[in-house]
């Protein structure tokens, strides 16, 4: 099996092509001349423009005088109250401050510049700005942001018609859908950024984007086509941006990795892991040495592990949290080489958290409603332009018509045109409540498997991946219990998840009848009698022998069923769950109550606990806990004319309560 791709993408790096807020200037001139003119300058705006120039010739071989003078001019714009200056001054840090890891500081830099630039009405900033900032929100995995500056950057750049802009807009437009994996689209933006380079001069863009193109397939499996596009990259790249050369490098050397040839790899690996340590690149120096130690592990799994802890320090130096999953991927597969079982799965529990925190289903689906949001207003103007075209040409046509036919036929053209124009928009409007009616139903269902059956499944499949050829290894079969537990906990909200979807798409369907609720009680605490035996929790029921309700007795075994079970896995060991019965309050209703002094619930998660988004928590136990229960609970009660209430405090227990008509 192949071991998992660590491209390193140029498309998101702070340097050469990609950092559009240092390059969206003229080019500047020598280094020297700028000496000569700031020595011989004044200490007013125009030194603070030739500071500007300075660090951009610096950023590069002196990365150190480029911050020097960044803050020199941003000292100065401080004290001359320099509003353009200021918002250049923190842009320039906040760019430097990515390259050199300092996510947080570089957020907070390029905020301040972005909201100058705003309030200035500054223009020429606008799009750097927000394309820089964007870079270092996806950098720090809030994709979502990220996109939204992008998509500024884009809207902007086509209301100015701007090919260089609009190029640089969909070159980073792709590579954050190909860092979420949405790979049709970022293949397309890529694309798109490509056809419009071609109408550019020649640039270093070009390797960029071919270095991104490769990404794609690399990730879709297709090596050699991404080799073909890495190789071609490397002939583009321009000479005098090494950095751009080492990052292309890397993934060459990965592809030949993936295609067997170790010494082709090694060799780029080794020349992209020089030139990062030389340019003080931390996140590919980081990557780098992921993919260096991959060709390492088998062989030599010591020096493998050196490599992979010189990684980690850099990645949660730099914040990178996906560079760090590649680094617990590799230290996960030395682990196993060595049977070191103990740290794969400490380091096992570490990426799933990690992985958890970062996971991307709702990002994805969040920035694909962002583009569709974009491109649906891009559409809707040009639909205006074409509205105001055809209207004008209906305008002349209807005076035309006007001289050659009498007012009479004119007018009833005009009723039968709206009459058919409103029978199309009542049409249009009930296809647009049933679309929107299956969207929600889709909405809680990706909520529902990412939140609840996408963890414990991974779960399973990376414990048996560390099982995998072991035999009756003793310290390996330890690992069942837990695999036992999972599995069961995947296996409650599947059967939960087939009842829910099958209630949305056939329709919840009622048999209510006038029954002793008595029998369900007494039958799901004998039910739940073992499980509360291993927790040494007492189990009272104070219902009377007759308690009658109107509703469907099977949704109301669910429900206790699952408040009973939800009652023993928060409460304590040697705890107690009771359940108590009144009727008559309200009138004509039975109400029953399911209490534990276990480890209650917060009022900030209470009005939520019974929505499908709500936050499962772990039992006491470590049971797994799922947010479908409780949903299913409410439609259920709801279906039968009842009600569901709860009352609880943290550490103080809490109450359920359900009522029935009698």
């Amino acid at each position: 099996m192949l071991k998992k791709i660590n491209l390193i993408k140029y498309s998101l790096c702070v340097f050469g092509i990609a950092i559009t807020f240092i390059a969206a200037h003229a080019q500047p001139p020598s280094t020297t001349s700028l000496l000569i003119r700031l020595k011989n300058s004044k200490p007013d705006t125009s030194r603070v423009l030739i500071y500007k120039a300075l660090i951009t010739n610096y950023r590069n071989e002196k990365p150190d005088s480029a911050i020097f003078y960044a803050n020199q001019g941003l000292a100065l714009a401080t004290q001359l109250n320099y509003p353009l200056g200021i918002g250049l001054m923190h842009g320039q840090i906040g760019a430097i401050d990515i390259a050199f890891g300092k996510m947080d500081l570089a957020k907070d830099h390029l905020t301040t510049a972005l909201s100058i630039f705003e309030k200035i009405n500054y223009q020429a900033g606008l799009v750097p700005a927000n394309n820089t900032l964007g870079i270092c929100l996806a950098k720090m995995g809030s994709y979502k942001e990220a996109a939204q500056h992008f998509l500024v950057s884009l809207k902007i750049n086509q209301g100015k018609n701007d090919i260089h802009g609009l190029m640089q807009s969909y070159l980073k437009l792709g590579a954050l859908n190909e860092q979420i994996n949405n790979l049709d689209k970022a293949l397309e933006y890529q694309q798109k950024a490509l056809k419009l380079n071609e109408q550019l001069p020649p640039s270093s863009a070009e390797a960029t984007i071919l270095n991104n193109i490769g990404i794609v397939y690399a990730k879709k499996g297709q090596m050699k086509q991404a080799l073909q596009y890495f190789l071609n990259a490397i002939k583009k790249a321009d000479q005098h941006e090494p950095e751009q050369l080492a990052m292309i490098s890397g993934n060459v050397g990965d592809v030949y990795q993936q295609l067997g040839d170790a010494k082709k790899a090694f060799d780029y690996q080794f020349k992209a892991l020089t030139i990062a340590r030389k340019l003080n690149l931390p996140e590919a120096e980081a990557t780098t040495l992921v993919n260096l130690a991959s060709l390492k592990t088998k062989t030599k799994p010591d020096t493998s592990l050196i490599l992979l802890n010189q990684a980690l320090t850099i990645t949660k130096t730099i914040h990178q949290h996906h560079v760090r999953l590649d680094v617990y991927a590799g230290l996960i597969d030395v682990y196993k080489q060595q049977k070191n079982y103990k740290a794969a799965a400490q380091t096992l529990e570490m990426r799933d958290a990690l992985k958890d925190s970062l996971f991307t289903l709702k990002n994805s689906k969040d920035i694909a409603g962002l583009i569709a949001n974009n491109d649906l207003a891009h559409s809707k103007i040009k639909v205006q332009q074409l509205q105001i075209s055809n209207a004008k040409s209906k305008f002349q046509t209807w005076i035309i018509l006007a001289i050659a036919i009498c007012t009479v036929i004119v007018l009833l053209i005009v009723i039968l045109f709206y009459q058919k124009t409103k029978k199309l928009n009542k049409q249009l409007l009930l296809q647009q409540e049933e679309l929107k009616g299956l969207n929600n139903f889709k909405d809680k269902l990706f909520s529902i498997i990412s939140h609840d059956l996408r963890s414990p499944v991974a779960t399973i499949v990376n414990l048996l991946s560390i099982l995998e050829g072991e035999g009756d290894n003793t310290e390996a079969l330890k690992f069942i219990p837990r695999l036992k537990q999972h599995s069961l906990s995947t296996l409650d909200v599947m059967d939960k998840l087939l009842i829910w979807g099958q209630t949305q798409l056939k329709g919840m369907t009622q048999n209510k009848t006038r029954f002793n609720v008595k029998d369900i009680i007494v039958q799901n605490l004998h039910l739940h009698k073992e499980i509360a035996e291993q927790k040494n929790i007492l189990l009272i029921d104070n219902t009377p022998d007759e308690l009658f309700i109107y509703a469907d007795s099977s949704h109301v075994e669910f429900v206790i069923r699952n408040l009973l079970a939800n009652a023993i896995k928060y409460t304590h060991t040697g705890g107690w769950v009771k359940i108590e019965a009144s009727t008559g309050s309200p009138k004509d209703y039975t109400t029953i109550s399911i209490k534990d002094n276990g480890i209650g619930v917060a009022k900030s998660l209470q009005d939520r606990i019974f929505e499908p988004d709500n936050e499962s928590m772990d039992g006491t136990d470590s049971e797994k806990g799922n947010s479908i229960g409780l949903m299913l609970c409410k439609e259920f009660i709801e279906r039968n004319e009842g009600k569901i209430w709860v009352e609880s405090e943290l550490d103080n227990g809490t109450n359920f309560y359900v009522s029935f008509k009698q």
